[in-house]
């Protein structure tokens, strides 16, 4: 039984709650030029996709389909690396959540397409591991934007 798309907000909203809870890492780094990625995505803008989100979530986006790295420290722009630390694990799961949420608010598949990347191991990650709660999210996403958008109906 397909589920509705308030249904998956719901179940994204519910996973990425739990999520705000745990405690992050906390760096070293205090310079006020620098994009922790990290600290961002867990802030509550981000939770709720506020329009300020949307240029570094497509940002994000495309580091995901060209880089296909993510690091935690970037310039406050997203155009480079600050440092050569990588995005932990949970926070990686916690971005792919972020771009099935994306997808489903804004129907937009490129937002569904780098988060199916992310969970096809296109980072290199031996560290993040998806459970099959999480991989079942993104096809019950393309599920609700199949039925809104028809795409299997033009197929």
């Amino acid at each position: 039984m397909r589920k509705t798309k308030d249904e998956v907000l719901f179940q994204i909203n519910d996973w990425l709650k739990a999520s705000l809870v745990e405690e992050r890492k906390k760096s070293g780094c205090t310079k006020e030029d620098v994009f922790d990625l990290e600290d961002e995505i867990h802030s509550n803008a981000w939770f709720r996709l506020d329009d300020a989100i949307g240029p570094k979530l497509d940002r994000l986006r495309k580091k995901v389909e060209v880089a296909r790295r993510l690091f935690r420290f970037y310039a406050v722009d997203l155009s480079s690396a600050i440092e050569p630390i990588m995005l932990s694990a949970s926070s990686v799961r916690y971005l792919y959540v972020l771009f099935l949420k994306a997808a489903l608010v804004q129907s937009d598949f490129r937002y569904l397409n780098s988060a199916l990347k992310i969970v096809d191991n296109i980072l290199h990650r031996d560290d993040c591991v998806f459970s099959e709660e999480l991989r079942a999210l993104a096809f019950s996403t393309l599920d609700v934007m199949d039925e809104e958008l028809g795409i299997s109906d033009h197929v």
